[in-house]
C-alpha cells in the first residue's frame, strides 16, 4: 500500500474524483433512463385502459337501449298486482314483541319444552334456530328450522313456538305489517 501512495502523482486524486463524479452520473442518467422507460409504459397502459372503458361504455349503451326496448316489450304484457299487503318485512321500525319482553319468551319456552330423550340421555346438546313469521293479528306461522339440531329438539322447538300466545305485531308507519321472526331455542340436559 505505500508503494501505491508513493507511485500517485499530484493529479491523481483529481483523477479519481474526476472517475467517481462520472460513475455518479452515469447512475443518475441509468436511473433517468428508467424512470422514462417506467413512464412510457404506464402512459401506455392508461392510454389501453381508456380504450378498454370507452369500449365498455359503448357496450352499456347498446346493452341500455336493448333493455329499454326488452321493459316495452314486458310492460306491454298483462301482469298481477303487486300484493303490499303479503309483503314480509325482516326489519321495520317497530319489531314484534312477545307479550311481556324477551325474558317472558325465554320463560315460556323454558316452561313448556319437553325434552327429547337424546337430549336427556345427554347425547346432545345445543340450540335449534327456528323462523316464522309474526302475523299482523300477531299469530305466528309459516315455521322453518334455519340451524338444525337434530330431528327431534327442531320438531319440538317449533311445538313449542306454535302453542305460543299472540305477539305484538309490527309496526311500520303506524300499521301492523308481516314480520319474520327468528328464535334460538335452547336444549340442555341441566338448565
Amino acid at each position: 500500500m505505500s508503494a501505491l501512495l508513493y507511485s500517485c502523482t499530484p493529479d491523481t486524486p483529481k483523477l479519481i474524483d474526476t472517475a467517481i463524479n462520472m460513475e455518479r452520473q452515469l447512475r443518475n442518467y441509468g436511473t433517468l433512463c428508467l424512470i422514462a422507460i417506467l413512464m412510457v409504459a404506464c402512459n401506455e397502459v392508461n392510454s389501453q385502459q381508456q380504450k378498454e372503458v370507452v369500449e365498455k361504455k359503448d357496450t352499456v349503451v347498446e346493452n341500455e337501449t336493448t333493455a329499454e326496448n326488452q321493459h316495452q316489450c314486458i310492460a306491454d304484457e298483462p301482469q298481477g298486482p303487486i300484493d303490499p299487503e303479503s309483503e314480509i318485512f325482516y326489519r321495520t321500525e317497530e319489531m314484534p314483541e312477545f307479550p311481556g319482553g324477551m325474558d317472558k319468551m325465554l320463560q315460556f319456552i323454558a316452561e313448556n319444552i319437553y325434552l327429547p330423550k337424546c337430549v336427556i340421555a345427554a347425547q346432545v346438546e345445543g340450540r335449534s334456530i327456528i323462523e316464522f313469521v309474526v302475523e299482523k293479528d300477531g299469530t305466528l306461522t309459516d315455521f322453518n328450522v334455519i340451524r338444525s339440531l337434530n330431528k327431534e329438539c327442531d320438531e319440538e322447538a317449533i311445538r313449542v313456538l306454535k302453542t305460543m300466545p299472540k305477539w305484538k305485531p309490527g309496526m311500520e308507519r303506524g300499521k301492523p305489517i308481516r314480520v319474520k321472526y327468528t328464535v334460538p331455542v335452547e336444549f340442555r340436559k341441566h338448565y
